[in-house]
C-alpha cells in the first residue's frame, strides 16, 4: 500500500505551475494477519483468500482440504496502527512539529475455483491521518485520505498444478480531505497485474513472481492540475519447507476418487458422500509436523523527478532517485502445537525516504490458535472448527497489529 499519498493535498495546494506529479511513497507493510506475521515474504506462498492481492496466480492454487471440482474460499483481515503516542508511519521523525500518523485497513477476498481454474476478488481499504504543528505559522495541520484497491484475477494451474500463471486488473480509488479548507477531492485510476508460481509436485520448494503496473490518475483541484503516481511493483519470492508435511501436494477431487471404483451407473449421493469423509479423513492424518521458511525480494520504482511526498509533508528533502527501490524480506513459520497452535516470525527493510532519517529494520511475529467448533448452521463442515489470527509489525516509532476470524485447517 501507499502511505504517503496523505501528503498530496499540501503540496498540490502550493504548486508553482499548473500540474505536478506525487509520487505514493512506499512505506511500512500492510495486508492480510499471516503476511504481516510473515514480514510480507508472502509472494511464493500466496495461498487462500490472502494471496489474492499479492500474486494472480495464486488463485488458481488448490489447497489440500478442498477437494471439490468446484469450491469457493472467503476471508477478511483488520489492522490498527495507532497504538503508540507518537506513530510515525512515514518515518520522518520528530522534527518540524509531526505530531502523530494513524492508519486503519480492512480487506476482504473471495475465491471460485474450477478444476485447476480459479477467479478471485480481493478489495482493500485503507484511511490514513496526519497532523503536525506547524511553528512559524503558529497552526496546527491535519491531513487524512482515504483510498481503496480492488483486485480482479483470473488463473489456471498447467502440468496438473505444478505451474501456475494469472493475471487481471488492479483499481485505485482515493479521496482527501485537509482540515481548514473546503471540499475534498478524490481520484481514480486502472492497472494490470501478472504473476506466476512453480510447484514442483510432493518438492520442498516454490518460486515465485509477480508483477504490479503503475497507475496514473488526474486530480484537478484549485491549484491546477495533478496526477497521483501509483508506482510499479515487482516481487521474486522463494519458499522452502522442512518436516514431514508435503509443501506441494498434487490435487485430488472427489470425481477422481469416484472414478476410481468400479461402477456402471452414475454415483449416488450416499457414494458422493463417502468419497469426501474418506478425503477429510486423508487430510486429518497428513503430518502436521513443519518449518516453513519463506523469502521474497520486492522492487519499487525510484520517484525520480516526481515530487516526493516527503517534500509535502516535512521542508526536508526527500530522498529521490530512478533507481528502484528494493526491500528484502524474510518469514518462517511453524504448527508447533498440532490441530492447535501456529507461530511465525519475520523481518523487512524499510528503505530511506527522508535525508538524516535512517531505514527502519521491522520485526514482526504473529499467530493462528484454534478456538471453538461450530458448523454455522451446517454450512462450513466438515472443516467447522474455528481460529483467530493475530499479528503485529514494530520498529522504531511504529507499531501495527491485524487481526483476523477464520476456519482451523
Amino acid at each position: 500500500m501507499w502511505f504517503g499519498v496523505v501528503g498530496l493535498l499540501s503540496g498540490v495546494a502550493n504548486a508553482q505551475s499548473n500540474s505536478s506529479s506525487v509520487d505514493t511513497a512506499r512505506g511500512a507493510l500492510t495486508g492480510s494477519t499471516r503476511r504481516i506475521g510473515l514480514g510480507g515474504a508472502f509472494v511464493a506462498l500466496a495461498d487462500d483468500t490472502e494471496g489474492v492481492a499479492i500474486n494472480p496466480a495464486s488463485v488458481a492454487l488448490r489447497l489440500p482440504y478442498s477437494w471439490e471440482t468446484w469450491d469457493y474460499a472467503f476471508g477478511i483481515d483488520f489492522a490498527v496502527g495507532a497504538w503508540l503516542p507518537k506513530n510515525d508511519l512515514y518515518n520522518q521523525g520528530g522534527a518540524e512539529g509531526q505530531k502523530k500518523s494513524t492508519a486503519l485497513f480492512g480487506s476482504i477476498a473471495a475465491v471460485l475455483y474450477g478444476g485447476h481454474f480459479g477467479l478471485g476478488v480481493a478489495a482493500e481499504a485503507q484511511r490514513n491521518a496526519a497532523s503536525r504543528a506547524d511553528q512559524e505559522q503558529g497552526v496546527s495541520r491535519s491531513f487524512a485520505a482515504n483510498f481503496g484497491m480492488v483486485h480482479t484475477n483470473l488463473g489456471y494451474g498447467f502440468i496438473d498444478g505444478q505451474l501456475l500463471l494469472g493475471a487481471g486488473a488492479r483499481f485505485v480509488g482515493m479521496s482527501f480531505d485537509r482540515a481548514a479548507t473546503s471540499g475534498a477531492l478524490s481520484t481514480a485510476g486502472v492497472g494490470y497485474e501478472a504473476g506466476f508460481i512453480i510447484k514442483p509436485a510432493v518438492t520442498r520448494y516454490r518460486l515465485a513472481a509477480s508483477y504490479k503496473s503503475p497507475i496514473d490518475a488526474a486530480v484537478s483541484t484549485d491549484a491546477g492540475n495533478s496526477v497521483v503516481h501509483v508506482p510499479w511493483e515487482l516481487s521474486l519470492g522463494f519458499a522452502y519447507q522442512l518436516g514431514a508435511r508435503v509443501f506441494n501436494p498434487r490435487f485430488e477431487s472427489v470425481n477422481e476418487i469416484l472414478r476410481q471404483r468400479p461402477t456402471t451407473s452414475e454415483p449416488t449421493k450416499a457414494e458422493i458422500a463417502a468419497a469426501e469423509q474418506e478425503l477429510f479423513e486423508r487430510y486429518e492424518r497428513k503430518q502436521r509436523r513443519y518449518v516453513l521458511f519463506s523469502t521474497e525480494l520486492a522492487f519499487a520504482e525510484g520517484d525520480g523527478e516526481r515530487l516526493g511526498v516527503e517534500k509535502l509533508w516535512t521542508k526536508r528533502s526527500s530522498v529521490s532517485s530512478r533507481r528502484p527501490v528494493v526491500v528484502p524480506r524474510v518469514g518462517i513459520e511453524s504448527e508447533v502445537w498440532a490441530h492447535v497452535l501456529r507461530l511465525r516470525a519475520g523481518s523487512y527493510y524499510e528503505p530511506e525516504r527522508v535525508d538524516l532519517q535512517p531505514a527502519r529494520v521491522h520485526g514482526t511475529g504473529g499467530f493462528d490458535v484454534k478456538l471453538f467448533e461450530w458448523d454455522v448452521f451446517g454450512l462450513v463442515k466438515p472443516f467447522d472448527w474455528w481460529q483467530l489470527s493475530v499479528a503485529a509489525d514494530a520498529a522504531r516509532a511504529y507499531l501495527n497489529t491485524s487481526f483476523s476470524i477464520g476456519f482451523w485447517h
